[in-house]
């Protein structure tokens, strides 16, 4: 016999006996006695709490029902993220251990600008180590700068991109860093790194668009792209030169250089 049936059992028997005592007749013989109705109150309150407790245990199984649904949920969902890792370590641990011709080249990349940085971060230590022991009189920042572009003028383009490069860490709001971050392209340009090149002389025209050095930085580009084998793109450059400076000289250079472009 379940919960159910028993509250609804003894509802019944409760209803009748309250009938019972409501109904029973009275004989003549008996002596009048004053109506007592508190057996009958406390038979209506132990009806009404009944009904009341057969509610809550209703309300309280249809929490346990959406508890387990709740909990069946969350286990079905726990397994599937279970598979999808699963699933995810098996494919990495299943990825051969070798690496494509992207991804060596793509080291390569990272190796060199490594080196580089390196390579710059010692140099700085040169240029510091070498500022502090020149006399007081000379301007140092200029000594720095005169360092590095007469090792550009000497063919030295490595060297010279490395001393730019620690000119502008320690100086870089000096007015020659202008100048440094130009003939820095250009070391560049001279070295082979087009892309670096373009990167370095694209940057100078965005902070820099009316200097002095913009009429030769966008010659530079046009000269990077040709370098780098980007017809398209040097032509841009160059046709975007003559367009802003027609009557500077590296405007003139520009247009032969067009002239003579498919």
């Amino acid at each position: 016999m379940n919960s159910s049936d028993l509250n609804l059992r003894c509802g019944i028997r409760l209803a009748a006996l309250l009938l019972a005592l409501v109904t029973a007749p009275v004989r003549a013989d008996d002596v009048p006695a004053p109506i007592d109705d508190t057996n009958a109150y406390q038979l209506l309150q132990l009806l009404n709490q009944n009904e009341a407790l057969s509610a809550e245990i209703s309300s309280l199984r249809g929490q346990i029902e959406e508890l387990v649904e709740s909990a069946e949920r969350a286990r079905k969902s726990q397994e599937k993220i279970a598979v999808d890792f699963d699933a995810r370590i098996a494919t990495i641990e299943a990825k051969p251990d070798v690496d494509t011709s992207e991804e060596k080249a793509r080291i390569a990349t990272l190796e060199s600008r490594i080196r580089q940085l390196e390579d710059a971060l010692n140099a700085m230590h040169e240029v510091v180590k070498t500022a502090t022991q020149a006399p007081i009189e000379t301007n140092t920042t200029e000594t720095v700068y005169e360092s590095a572009l007469e090792k550009y003028r000497d063919g030295e383009y490595e060297a010279a991109v490395l001393d730019f490069q620690a000119f502008l860490q320690l100086y870089g709001d000096d007015p020659l860093s202008l100048n440094a971050r130009y003939w820095l392209a250009e070391a560049l340009l001279r070295e082979g790194s087009y892309d670096n090149a373009i990167e370095t002389g694209e940057m100078l025209l965005i902070d820099h668009p009316e200097s002095q050095k913009a009429p030769d930085t966008m010659f530079l580009l046009g000269k990077a792209y040709l370098e780098k084998g980007d017809a398209s793109g040097a032509r841009g450059a160059l046709e975007d030169l003559v367009a802003t400076y027609p009557d500077s000289n590296p405007a003139t250079k520009a247009q032969g250089l067009l002239d003579q472009l498919p």
